[in-house]
């Protein structure tokens, strides 16, 4: 016997007191008729048992449970089972009873009933992960024997323990014959029933997919998938810099669903605000738009760089947060950068030189019709035109008849002047328009110790523009100054990245003014017609580049007629004409070496030609014809080496072979000038650049020899110093020279006017001079300059033009000195503005020998009178106000200067006059419309119409001649 009779006397006892103990409870909750029979199966019940009926007392109270459900009942329908010998039934229901609320005693007799029955079945424990799975044993069929984790009572016997749970796959596992008193574990993973879903999209690179599931399985780098359980789902796809996303899926179980995402960058707003609108916008190197701007960003660090022509790039860093505004409200500087004070970019207040620039916008809004006109105005120039050849004069050094050789025109860094009288071209024999110069730069004072020869008073480069961004086409039409029609066209083409290629056509015919001139006899007046004045001029240049190979290409050809009369020609005679024609091809191959060392090789050829009909009365000799061919070739080769920041050296050397230079003149009478010459130069040249924190120091020479008079060396010093932070102080001492020309050295008509001076030596000019810079604001400048040069061995004509007094070159006996002073204030182009005023005064002459204390007492030479042809005082002012935007700006210009003397400077030739001061005012007003690509310029230069008159040289029966009155000009171009 498992217990005694006490014991289940007691159970059978403690089990009816329980059960009339909780009766009243029952019939409470579940109505009084279903209570009323659930204890009166129990009453049943209870006498069976005690009856030793248990069959009849186990049906009682399976009733009584059904109807009342407690912990009692299951005990006795234990206690019944148990006296049946059913005992894997009672083992069930005792642990049903189990679960009830009983004593600490009770629960021991419960627990030690359980025991005891152990021996008799087999304990089979279930458990499961997760827990909360329903138990079945053998099939699904026979019912649910509760939740797990569980121990059930079985009889001996093989068994299929079944688990199930929503949302996870059934498990099983089948055992082997189990045998009485065995207890077996069992433990189950039930494997849940998981869905797909695929997560695809747009800018997921580098996005997170995550889900409200802690599992590091439920999380994935997009684009991706995720194999999750089935049910609703919120699934989130991060970025940085993104917008994230979140969307909630209904996940059905084994299958695939998509997600498609769009990630929107996270953004917030840019504000560019300038002090120029237009500017270009770009971030992280991509075009946004033009100032002022408002653009979406994405959210982190990003470059930004805002571009104006003429100004320095902005460049900065900025932070762009989410859906904040981030403002830049930035004042652009003035580029003010110069190529021809060194050979190479640099501000024009770091260069040891004085310098001005005029920039494209000066250019576009004034509409210059020529270079000349360009240059009209800036400190130290001034110019005279005598309807052959505009000439230049700079700081004093103008000297009549020598076709501006003095100065050296550049373009593009290439040497322009030609190479029978070294002229230098500044009006429609320069170019027929400037619409393709960027900007033009002025380096006052000595220029051989980088360029050579012809740069005694200074060197005036032009700049050429680049490419354009795409291609595009340029049309143009105008007509300025004397009723002179321009046509141009220009193509750009970008070939890829780093190489573009740009070609422009221009033409220009003119049909010229009438003049009212002395004729042979005196008190004869000619009228002249407008045909003798006319003129025809076309241009084509080209630009090709990529990385660091450049081939610039230009072609000029000039004809203009002269009414003047000059070298004795008959005044008014339409025949009387010269034509200029030049051309070369420069090559260059500037490659960056390393970081220190950067090489330039040049290459270069070159073709110069004039054509020129002087109409003479027969017994003169009647229609003489001149003619001169040149060509010659270039190497140069230039390094740069910058080891350091504190210092740069610069060495190189070039070589030029004129192998054509060929003069031929002749009239009705026969040919009498055959000549035939070539040229040889050979130049070496160093510079060093100390750069200090305050200060830099330059220094340099050239040596130049020619096969013709021999060599000269050309130094130059130069300090540039910062003696505080607004201010910048330049002190320069240099040397340069003028080789004499073929024409000086060569030419000759038989020794009826002029003879060969083949022995001439070079002109050579020491130059000094101080200039201080403030810079008021990024916009506002002013400077304030003074410069003393001495000219030796100058070359100039003696001799009457006769047969018995011949013209012969040769080199003065007495230096020619000039000085003077500068001064300049400026306000920078911005937003459409711009002003500028400045003076100049300036005097020259004849010292009395070379001697350094008649330099320093300015000592005149008792042979000369006035140096001709230089007006002391030079006086300039000019702006620009925008109207409508940039669709209509004025710009005003005013020059002055005071009175020339005439070209009488010996004392043998007579009285010398003087012509009288004059004023120059022109207006213009242009615009451009972006949108169609139009631009237009109207204004009026010389506008009261002001008749003044300038020198002429000895060539010319009159002393002076008349200048233009007041023109027109009307502009008109479309970029397509």
């Amino acid at each position: 016997m498992r217990s005694s009779s006490l014991l289940r006397h007691w159970a059978f006892c403690f089990a009816w007191f329980a059960f009339i103990a909780a009766a009243p409870f029952s019939a409470h909750a579940e109505g009084e008729d279903t209570a009323d029979e659930s204890e009166l199966r129990f009453q049943l019940g209870a006498e069976a048992y005690q009856g030793g009926d248990h069959r009849k007392a186990l049906e009682h109270f399976l009733v009584s449970n059904r109807l009342s459900p407690n912990q009692n009942v299951a005990f006795n329908i234990a206690r019944a089972y148990e006296k049946l010998d059913r005992f894997p039934e009672a083992y069930r229901y005792y642990q049903q009873a189990l679960r009830g609320t009983w004593s600490p005693e009770e629960r021991a007799q419960l627990e030690k009933a359980l025991g005891d029955l152990e021996d008799s079945v087999v304990v089979l424990s279930v458990s499961t992960e997760p827990r909360g799975a329903t138990l079945y044993i053998d099939r699904v069929e026979l019912g649910a024997r509760g939740e797990v984790p569980k121990n059930l009572g079985l009889s001996p016997g093989k068994y299929k323990v079944i688990v199930r749970k929503a949302g996870h796959k059934e498990a099983s596992v089948t055992l082997d014959f189990l045998k009485e008193g065995e207890r077996k574990d069992v433990h189950l993973t039930l494997q849940p029933l998981l869905g797909t879903v695929v997560v695809s999209g747009t800018n997921l690179d580098g996005a997170r997919v995550f889900t409200e599931l802690s599992d590091e399985k439920a999380a994935c780098d997009a684009p991706c998938e995720l194999s999750l359980p089935p049910g609703v789902m919120t699934i989130k796809v991060a970025r940085p810099g993104f917008r994230t996303v979140e969307s909630i899926v209904e996940v059905q179980p084994e299958r695939r669903q998509r997600m498609i995402v769009a990630l929107e960058p996270s953004t917030g707003s840019l504000v560019v605000e300038a002090d120029e609108v237009g500017a270009l916008v770009e971030v992280d190197d991509k075009a946004v738009g033009f100032t002022p701007t408002l653009v979406k960003v994405p959210v982190g660090k990003h470059t930004l760089r805002v571009v104006h022509p003429g100004s320095v790039p902005y460049e900065s860093e900025v932070t762009i947060e989410e859906d904040k505004a981030h403002k830049v409200q930035l004042s652009f500087e003035r580029v003010n950068e110069v190529v021809a004070a060194s050979r190479r970019s640099e501000r024009v207040s770091d260069a040891p030189s004085s310098v001005s620039i005029i920039p494209r916008e000066e250019l576009a809004l004034f509409a210059y019709p020529t270079l000349a006109e360009a240059l009209r105005g800036v400190q130290g120039l001034y110019q005279w035109n005598d309807r052959a050849y505009p000439s230049l004069g700079v700081r004093g050094i103008g000297r009549l008849g020598s076709y501006g050789n003095r100065v050296l025109v550049l373009n593009d860094d290439h040497p322009t002047n030609d190479n029978w009288v070294g002229s230098s071209y500044v009006s429609f024999d320069a170019r027929t328009d400037l619409a393709d110069v960027e900007r033009i730069e002025i380096v006052r004072g000595p220029g051989s110790v980088l360029f050579g020869t012809n740069a005694i008073a200074g060197v005036v480069n032009v700049v050429s523009r680049d490419a354009a961004e795409q291609n595009q086409t340029e049309v143009g039409l105008s007509a300025v100054q004397d009723g002179v029609g321009r046509v141009r066209l220009r193509q750009d083409v970008r070939l890829g990245p780093e190489t573009s290629l740009w070609t422009s056509v221009g033409a220009a015919s003119g049909d010229g003014t009438s003049f009212t001139l002395p004729g042979a006899s005196p008190g004869e007046t000619i009228v002249t017609e407008r045909r003798a004045d006319r003129l025809t001029a076309g241009t084509i240049q080209s630009r090709f580049e990529h990385r660091a190979l450049s081939v610039n290409a230009f072609a000029h050809t000039h004809e203009k007629h002269q009414p003047t009369g000059w070298f004795e020609t008959i005044v008014g005679d339409p025949r009387a004409q010269q034509r200029d024609s030049r051309a070369y091809v420069d090559v260059r191959f500037e490659p960056e070496v390393t970081s220190e060392l950067v090489s330039l090789s040049r290459a270069h050829v070159n073709y110069y030609g004039y054509r020129g009909v002087f109409p003479r009365d027969e017994v003169d000799g009647g229609v003489e014809n001149d003619r001169f061919d040149g060509s010659w070739v270039g190497l140069e080769q230039r390094f740069v080496y910058a080891p350091v920041k504190l210092i740069s050296i610069t060495v190189g050397g070039e070589g030029q072979y004129h192998f054509l230079m060929d003069q031929k003149a002749g009239d009705n009478e026969g040919l009498f000038l055959d000549d035939q010459q070539e040229l040889l130069v050979g130049a070496g040249y160093g510079m060093v650049d100390l750069f200090f924190p305050k200060i830099r120091i330059s220094a340099g020479t050239r040596f130049d020899a020619y096969s013709t008079f021999g060599s000269s060396i050309n130094p130059r010093l130069a300090v540039v110093a910062s003696p505080y932070s607004a201010g910048t102080t330049k002190v320069i001492l240099g040397k340069a020279f003028r080789a004499p020309s073929i024409y000086e050295l060569y030419y000759n008509d038989g020794g009826f006017t002029q003879v060969a001076s083949p022995d001439l030596g070079p002109e050579q000019v020491w130059s000094t001079e101080v200039e201080h810079l403030h810079q008021f604001t990024k916009t506002v400048s002013a400077s304030v300059g003074a410069f003393a040069s001495r000219i030796t061995d100058l070359v100039t004509s003696v001799g009457a033009g006769s047969m018995e007094d011949p013209i012969e070159y040769v080199n003065s006996a007495r230096p020619l000195a000039t000085v003077g002073i500068e001064t300049r204030i400026r306000r920078e182009w911005g937003q459409g503005w711009m002003a500028e005023a400045g003076y100049s005064l300036q005097t020259a002459a004849f010292l009395a020998s070379e001697g350094l204390g008649d330099l320093l007492s300015f000592q005149t030479s008792d042979e000369h009178q006035n140096v001709a042809n230089v007006p002391n005082h030079l006086v300039s002012a000019k702006g620009a106000a925008p109207i409508v935007g940039k669709a209509l700006s004025l710009g005003s210009r005013v020059t002055a200067e005071s009175p020339r003397e005439t070209s009488e400077e010996r004392i043998e030739d007579g009285t010398q006059s003087s012509t009288e001061p004059f004023f120059i005012w022109d207006v213009v007003l242009s615009g451009r419309e972006n949108h169609s690509g139009v631009s237009y310029s109207f204004g009026v230069y010389n506008v009261t119409d002001n008749r003044y008159e300038l020198p002429l040289s000895a060539e010319f029966s009159q002393a002076t001649f008349p200048q233009p009155g007041r023109t027109f000009l009307a502009q008109l171009g479309l970029v397509l």
